[in-house]
């Protein structure tokens, strides 16, 4: 998976360090990512999100659909629904 806020879509930035007499090298700057785990009240479930510490600032201002809305993203292609109810098999194995 690429190093991308699932949010935001911030990825990795390319560009030169210069030095005091000017000489470029190619250098990158990584977005600082975090994974977390968000409560979805009205669909009552836990997703998982990959994203940057800023778009976190902006989850716990405006919300995860309000800020995924505001950048043009999808909340279906970020936490899909298909493994809603589906637990681990160490878990079912200990209920039988």
């Amino acid at each position: 998976m690429a190093r991308k806020c699932v949010v935001t879509g911030r990825g990795t930035m390319y560009g030169n360090a210069v030095s005091h007499s000017h000489l470029k090298t190619r250098r990158i700057w990584k977005v600082n990512l975090v994974k977390k785990n968000i409560f979805l009240e009205d669909e009552n479930r836990w997703v998982t999100v990959k994203l940057s510490t800023r778009a976190l600032r902006t989850l716990k201002k405006k919300g995860l659909k309000a800020a995924i809305k505001d950048h043009g993203g999808d909340l279906k292609a970020i936490a899909p629904k298909k493994y809603v109810g589906i637990q681990p098999k160490a878990k079912a194995a200990a209920k039988s």
